[in-house]
């Protein structure tokens, strides 16, 4: 009996644990999602700017704008991997989810037939 209750308390601990990741990895792509487009308007702010500027842009101010353009791609590219895995979780917790509804259910009927 007690290694049932065991098993058991193992199960909902690590069910825990997915969901806890769950919330992570939303406020993970919220942070990498907002900093990516942060960093695009940044870019995109710059250059407009920049290319309205009479003369010659420096190359120091293009290093700058390529530099800021590749980290918001990477950015974006990360929250986009990151979007993935937590669709991938969300397709592994709801049949445990399920299974939850089920045995709780089938508990609480065996309570009442008690």
């Amino acid at each position: 009996m007690m290694d049932n209750k065991a098993s058991i308390d193992a199960i909902y601990d690590l069910v825990e644990r997915a969901e806890q990741k769950k919330k992570r990895l939303t406020l993970t792509i919220i942070a990498v999602s907002i900093s990516s487009l942060l960093g695009i308007s940044i870019d995109a702010f710059a250059l407009m700017a920049f290319l309205n500027r009479k003369g010659d842009m420096d190359a120091a101010i293009i290093l700058l704008i390529v530099v800021i353009s590749a980290i918001s791609v990477i950015l974006a590219l990360q929250a986009g991997r990151r979007f993935l895995v937590l669709k991938r979780l969300n397709q592994n917790l709801g049949p445990i989810g399920e299974l939850e509804e089920t045995i709780y259910n089938e508990v609480l009927r065996h309570n009442i037939d008690n």
